[in-house]
């Protein structure tokens, strides 16, 4: 058996393609799978509403601010109003039957892991870091959870709000639509260049924090060994070594997720001004209207975020 106070690290678990997790944990939520057909009507409802909502700013510039009228504002209020309602029931039922299932989920998951753990044999628990387990148990299962439901469900929202917001800019515009298309594959190429090392680096944090749990679990397991050996040195050496290794892990996370999020952020800003320079052209030819400018460049702002 491993000495107490010896540094432990945790090998990293095999990596799987993402189909393949999805294939292993899709079916504990068929319990739950016509609630999910349920909360599509919320995935479909929030995007629309928030389309139908950035159109009513197009037509308070173009029938009440620039002809300076009165005439059209209690309408176009009451149906702000009304959007404005309507979303934030939408929100509510999103976020609460979204809520109910994820945590569901997450409750059977683990019952069933904590199940097969009761059915190992001692041999495993004496090769496997009980800490590294324990992580298992609560942050790996919850980002599995994450993955199957939340992620699904939050993909599907954004791809719809994407062709929500498309086809609203297209009517706008086609023109400056594909100019704002264009931009989107300058967002490709970045998501595709840091996914891997995000998801490299992601990997490393969990697996640094399952051997930190290990090393201080096994530590403080054995008190009454390591003090009656004198090794308490050795177990505070232990601990700060994968402490620091948590620690980089953490820079490396951080570092890469600091770098990538203002590269989005100036594809963005090159995007918008982009989009301004041809649609001041057009305004200044007629072909657009400035409530027409406006909700688009609303529109590009809300769709991407």
């Amino acid at each position: 058996m491993t000495s107490p106070t010896e540094a432990s690290s945790v090998a990293a678990a095999p990596a799987l393609p993402l189909a393949e997790v999805f294939r292993r944990f899709w079916p504990y939520a068929r319990p739950y799978r016509r609630i999910l057909w349920l909360s599509l009507i919320f995935v479909v409802a929030s995007p629309a509403v928030d389309a139908a909502t950035v159109w009513i700013y197009k037509r308070v510039v173009d029938e009440v601010i620039v002809p300076q009228s009165l005439s059209a504002l209690p309408s176009l209020a009451a149906i702000y109003v009304g959007l404005m309602l309507l979303s934030g029931m939408v929100g509510f039922g999103d976020r609460s039957l979204s809520a109910w299932v994820g945590q569901r989920f997450l409750v059977g998951l683990r019952t069933a892991y904590f199940r097969h753990l009761q059915g190992l044999s001692l041999d495993f628990f004496e090769r496997k870091r009980l800490g590294d387990v324990l992580a298992r148990l609560t942050t790996d299962i919850a980002a599995i959870e994450s993955f199957v439901l939340s992620g699904v469900v939050d993909a599907l929202a954004y791809s719809l709000r994407i062709v929500f917001f498309v086809a609203a800019l297209l009517i706008v515009d086609w023109r400056l639509a594909l100019i704002a298309l264009g931009v989107a594959v300058f967002f490709w190429i970045l998501t595709r260049r840091f996914a891997g090392p995000i998801k490299a680096a992601s990997r490393e944090k969990r697996r640094r924090a399952g051997a930190l749990s290990a090393v201080a679990e096994e530590n403080l397991g054995n008190a009454m060994l390591v003090q009656a050996y004198n090794r308490e040195d050795l177990a505070i050496d232990s601990f700060h070594r994968q402490s620091l290794a948590s620690m980089d892990a953490e820079l490396v996370s951080t570092r890469l997720k600091a770098l990538f999020s203002p590269l989005v952020e100036l594809v963005q800003v090159g995007g918008l001004l982009l989009v301004v320079a041809v649609g001041t052209w057009e305004l200044g030819n007629a072909a657009l209207t400035l409530g027409g400018l406006l909700v688009f460049l609303t529109g590009i702002l809300i769709g991407s975020s």
